[in-house]
């Protein structure tokens, strides 16, 4: 009987995992009501899933031991959301600034500890949607303010190639969570990640980016920016983390992760920053701005030179790079970045061979690379024993700990051995072993899409697209030895505003 309704739990999940990923499709394709159906749907949708695929876990154990208080929490947060629909019916612009405030601030409630849950931007989202949904704001307001038309009245944009390019890799990885050996993992892939971020793309998209809407965002990014460095040189200072404190203990020298969980993250929404005002700084002409601009890069800098991220340099380098193909020679900017990548092979080599370190060797690999090699191993390992559809979505860590020696019997959801890390930290990798060449493709169906989008037209004269274009190159780049690409929410927003300036 457990095993029945285990299994008819499963599978209702699994369904319900598909149909969630065809309403977010559906919004970011379509328009007027049945988009405003299909974000309806995702935003009731959702939150059931999630509620369904965690209520056994432990990380909602004290939630469920303290009823009153998390349905105090509810109420609230029922509240809050209300209250922000209200405001964005009439302020748009409001939301997109509320969405680039949250975007980097998680909170460990029901993560089990994973990082934490990105609660602010949830409430944001969830009130943009409902607005969308019962007054079809933001875009009613904005024709209001401007000309009193009705939102019936204004012009209809239809999806493009990006948008289309999203809504497919999203509906794969639900067709993949259909098969997967873990669907509760799945779940918090889908609900937590790929359905909201997928309503936070609709909802940018349909603000009116102009200048200064793009400065007071940008203002904000290099604030938090700042704020994080400062809190970072705090923790540097007393060599002690805020969160994560474990980090103390098991790393070969200290590093610190600001308000966030991880000094990878940390380091990437330091370098997207700095990409984000180097490209404002080349086509500045004002000399105290520049000045300005290249104080706030020096302490952006010194900011990530003490999270010793190797991933978030080598992004921040890529960035640069389109910067100054864009406001320079690309064909000097290619001379360039060939030698620093040449100086930079010989480099780790001489290195590696003074270390006694050798890439052919698993463990001096893993030694070298933080247990990267194992991973990338494996999960080439793993395509090619399913190179069509992979073993299915979020399964990466339970086939990787399965294939261990010894862990053949090893249960989908349960801890592996203690300090093995099981979660591939390369985009392309576990796409290859969790959806095979089918995702693959999407996946890089996905970024010829953007990368068409973002520099559409061409890029000299808009020193803001450029910005845009440099920083998304930067964020996959990092995804490529850090992971987290649509499962980050800073790559939707970026894309969000880069299609709105495509269309202008």
């Amino acid at each position: 009987m457990i095993v029945a309704a285990t299994t008819l739990g499963h599978g209702l999940l699994r369904a319900g995992l598909l149909v969630d990923a065809l309403f977010a499709a559906e919004a970011l394709c379509s328009t007027g009501r049945i988009r405003r159906a299909a974000v309806a749907g995702a935003l009731v949708l959702s939150p059931l899933l999630l509620a369904g695929a965690l209520w056994h876990s432990t990380q909602v154990l004290h939630l469920r031991h303290h009823a009153l208080l998390a349905v105090a929490g509810i109420v609230v947060g029922l509240i809050a959301i209300a209250a922000l629909a209200a405001l964005f019916r009439t302020r748009p612009r409001l939301l997109a600034l509320c969405a680039v405030i949250a975007l980097p601030f998680r909170f460990s409630l029901l993560s089990g500890g994973t990082g934490g849950v990105l609660l602010v931007l949830y409430v944001v989202i969830a009130a943009g949607a409902l607005a969308l949904v019962v007054w079809d704001a933001p875009a009613a307001a904005e024709a209001v303010a401007e000309g009193g038309a009705s939102a019936s009245e204004l012009p209809v944009q239809r999806s493009g190639l990006l948008e289309r390019a999203l809504a497919v890799f999203v509906v794969i990885y639900a067709i993949g969570a259909l098969y997967t050996p873990d669907p509760s993992k799945a779940a918090e892939e889908i609900c937590f990640f790929y359905v909201p971020f997928a309503l936070l793309f609709v909802l940018l998209a349909r603000v009116r980016w102009d200048r200064a809407l793009i400065e007071r965002c940008a203002r904000t990014v290099v604030a938090l920016a700042l704020v994080f460095v400062a809190v970072a040189a705090v923790e540097y200072a007393d060599r002690r983390l805020l969160f994560h404190a474990a980090l103390n203990n098991n790393q070969r020298f200290f590093r610190v992760n600001s308000l966030f969980y991880d000094p990878n993250i940390y380091g990437r929404f330091l370098a997207l920053t700095m990409v984000l005002v180097a490209a404002a700084m080349m086509w500045e002409s004002s000399r105290r701005r520049v000045a300005l601009a290249t104080a706030v890069l020096a302490l952006l800098w010194l900011g990530l030179l003490g999270s010793v991220s190797q991933s978030s340099i080598v992004a921040l380098l890529a960035g640069l790079a389109v910067i100054a193909a864009a406001r320079f020679s690309p064909r000097a900017t290619a001379a360039a970045a060939t030698i620093v990548v040449a100086v930079a092979v010989v480099v780790a080599i001489a290195a590696a061979g003074r270390l006694h370190l050798s890439l052919s060797d698993t463990a001096s690999a893993n030694n070298a690379t933080s247990g990267r090699a194992s991973l990338v191993k494996e999960g080439v390992d793993l395509f090619a024993d399913r190179p069509f559809a992979g073993f299915g979505s979020a399964s990466f860590s339970c086939e990787y700990l399965s294939h261990m020696p010894g862990m053949a019997n090893h249960v989908c959801g349960s801890p592996g051995p203690s300090g093995v890390t099981s979660d591939s930290h390369t985009t392309p990798v576990t796409i290859a072993a969790e959806q095979g060449a089918v995702g693959l493709i999407a996946y890089l169906a996905l970024l010829a899409a953007a990368l068409l989008t973002l520099a559409r037209g061409g890029l000299r004269r808009a020193p803001v697209r450029v910005a845009l274009l440099a920083a998304f190159v930067a964020l996959v780049v990092h995804t490529w030895a850090y992971a987290d690409f649509l499962e980050d929410p800073i790559t939707w927003t970026l894309l969000a505003v880069g299609c709105v300036l495509a269309r202008e």
